[in-house]
């Protein structure tokens, strides 16, 4: 796995090696936690984002904006505002357009600095496109390999990967067992139809989960585990992926709930 560089100021140092990262310490559940910590982890798994369209999302974004302009105050004219101004954001980091060269930077800048620009001190900001170099950076940055409302994950993974229940079920099954709890599968799959969630039969039959889907899950998620470990590990080495796992999702669940 590989995370985000070490400091956003300073793209050069490159990335780094989840190895070179503070291991997360062992967490224990208790079994009063059992239905808190399915519901932390079933209610918002992550998915893998679509591809941003430009066009599109600057559409939407101007859409949204107007929208605020005409809406009463309140919360609802508030949301909109900053969706607004987020999808402008997110657009700029990860939608794919073409960079500006440094002439056209320039011109620009001293095309508007007296009207659009005048708030700036845009002199400041044209003698450092001037004398710098073009950043390294052209092209967007890399969207979020998983999403949702409370994670994002970036970084290198298998690119058929659609989401991240396998590692949640999977997380989940153990940390219930660990904690002396019967009927792990049957519990989990309890919370997975409650959250909606389904399976991946084909469509036009039976979608919801029993203790027979959980638990092909989790040997699935088990053997890609095994496919990580280098050759000549052994038993012990997925011992400790597995609890590393489990660790990590007890350790942000109890760090959720604080």
């Amino acid at each position: 796995m590989r995370v985000m560089p070490p400091s956003e100021f300073d793209a050069s140092q490159g990335w780094i090696s989840s190895e070179q990262l503070p291991k997360t310490p062992h967490e224990e559940l208790a079994r009063s936690e059992a239905e808190a910590f399915l519901e932390y982890l079933f209610s918002a798994v992550a998915q893998r984002p679509r591809p941003l369209s430009l066009r599109e999302g600057a559409g939407v974004a101007r859409y949204l904006k107007a929208l605020a302009w005409e809406t009463p105050p309140g919360a609802a004219r508030a949301l909109l505002e900053r969706l607004g101004e987020v999808l402008w954001g997110t657009l700029l980091q990860h939608a794919p357009f073409a960079m500006s060269r440094k002439p056209a930077v320039v011109a620009f800048l001293e095309k508007h600095a007296s009207t659009y620009l005048a708030g700036f001190d845009v002199e400041v900001a044209l003698k450092q496109v001037r004398t710098s170099n073009p950043p390294r950076q052209t092209t967007a940055l890399p969207a979020p390999r998983l999403m949702s409302r409370k994670l994002a994950v970036s970084g290198s993974g298998s690119p058929w990967l659609s989401d991240d229940l396998s590692e949640r079920s999977y997380a989940a099954y153990h940390a219930l067992r660990q904690a002396g709890i019967h009927n792990a599968r049957g519990r989990i799959a309890a919370v997975l139809n409650q959250c909606g969630l389904q399976t991946r039969a084909r469509h036009g039959t039976l979608r919801g989960w029993g203790s027979y889907e959980v638990y092909e899950r989790v040997k699935q998620y088990e053997a890609r585990l095994k496919k990580w470990i280098p050759a000549g590990r052994g038993p012990s080495a997925v011992k400790q992926g597995r609890q590393s796992l489990v660790d990590r999702w007890i350790f942000a669940f109890h760090r959720k709930t604080e």
